[in-house]
Formats: structure tokens, C-alpha cells, sequence
């Protein structure tokens, strides 16, 4: 009886979780709210208290437990090259180019993403922050992860890196979301991969000469 009870929960807060997606995607993110999602998952509002411990809880399962943003080893992955081309030789800047790229496809692969990104800069609210908090802790993880797997905090650390994958970040951000409706910022092709493709450059270019500096 307790095995039924425990997948009738599990069933239950799943239903909930795949409701938030679902009402975000009929209403929009502003109309995610308690009676909406229970209303949509079809169980009564009070299973999100007993399930989650609230509704802020609940988001942030669903910020978890959906590709609403990258994994640590959707970046890092297993297949981190020696070197790259026209790396000079530093592995380091290479690896933080590689990120970085990968960070900004897989934002322009993810349209709902963008929008989370472009609408949360003029409203913020219970989804908002409880996506923010997802994203926030999984770029600490892959900063910590990368640290450990290069082995060289001397020259990879959060003070110095930190605020330079921080601004690369940002920039990535809203490029990305600025490219789905405007194709040209300063000259640069936002639709295309040819425009992306010289962003990256230039980012793997600043990277090495950072990375020689704090040599």
C-alpha cells in the first residue's frame, strides 16, 4: 500500500511540474500562478504545500527538472580537447572558448529560454527567481568542476576568471536573445552562424591573451 501511495506522489508532483511548462506555454510566464498550475495538473492546490513545501519549491523543481537551461555536463561533457586550433597552445583559453560557444548554442537552440531571459529583465516574480536561482548555482558548479578538472587554481580561480566568464556570460545572454527578433548588433549577424562564428573567435582571442597575461 505505502509503494502505491509513494508513486501516486511521484505521479502527482510530476503532473505539477509538467504543468508549469504547460501553462507557460498556453498563457505566458505571467500567468503562471497557484490555482493555474494545479487547475492544469488537474489535483487540488493544496498537494503543492504538501509536496514541495510551496510554490516557489515547485518552479524551482521545474527549473531543475526541465532543459529549461544546461546541465554542467551538457558544457563540460566528456570530450574536452587537448587543444584547439588556433589556441597558441593554451589549452586554458581553448577550454573557456569551448564553454563559452557551447553556452551560446544552446541558447539559441532554446527559444523559450531566450524569452525566460529577455522577459525577466523587466519583471521579476516567483518564476523568475526560481529559475535565476538554477542558473545561478549551476554556472558556480561548472566554474568549481572546471577547476577541478584542470588542476591549476593558481590560474584558473573565480577572482580573476569569475568576473570575465561572468561578462561573457551576459553577453552571450542577450545577444542570443536580441537575435531572435533583430538580426544586427554593431555590425554583427545575429541570425546567422557566420556572425556567431566571429563572435567566437574574437572571445577565444581575448580569452588567450587574458590567459597569457595571468601566465
Amino acid at each position: 500500500m505505502s509503494s502505491i501511495r509513494a508513486r501516486d506522489r511521484e505521479e502527482t508532483k510530476q503532473l505539477l511540474i509538467d504543468a508549469v511548462g504547460a501553462v507557460i506555454e498556453a498563457d505566458g510566464f505571467g500567468s503562471v500562478g497557484v490555482n493555474k498550475v494545479a487547475k492544469a495538473a488537474g489535483v487540488d492546490k493544496a498537494l503543492i504545500y504538501r509536496y514541495f513545501g510551496g510554490f516557489a519549491q515547485l518552479l524551482q523543481a521545474y527549473g531543475d527538472q526541465t532543459d529549461f537551461w544546461w546541465t554542467v555536463e551538457d558544457i563540460l561533457g566528456d570530450d574536452l580537447p587537448d587543444a584547439l586550433p588556433n589556441a597558441g597552445g593554451d589549452n586554458l583559453a581553448a577550454w573557456l572558448s569551448l564553454i563559452f560557444e557551447r553556452h551560446v548554442e544552446f541558447l539559441r537552440n532554446h527559444p523559450v529560454t531566450l524569452e525566460i531571459i529577455a522577459w525577466e529583465m523587466s519583471e521579476r516574480n516567483e518564476l523568475t527567481i526560481a529559475l535565476e536561482y538554477v542558473r545561478e548555482q549551476r554556472s558556480l558548479d561548472l566554474m568549481k568542476q572546471l577547476l577541478a578538472r584542470f588542476g591549476q587554481t593558481d590560474r584558473l580561480d573565480m577572482v580573476h576568471f569569475g568576473p570575465v566568464m561572468a561578462l561573457l556570460g551576459a553577453a552571450g545572454n542577450y545577444l542570443a536573445a536580441r537575435g531572435r527578433h533583430v538580426q544586427n548588433f554593431n555590425g554583427l549577424d545575429l541570425k546567422s552562424d557566420r556572425g556567431w562564428q566571429q563572435l567566437f573567435h574574437a572571445v577565444e582571442t581575448m580569452l588567450l591573451g587574458l590567459v597569457q597575461e595571468k601566465s
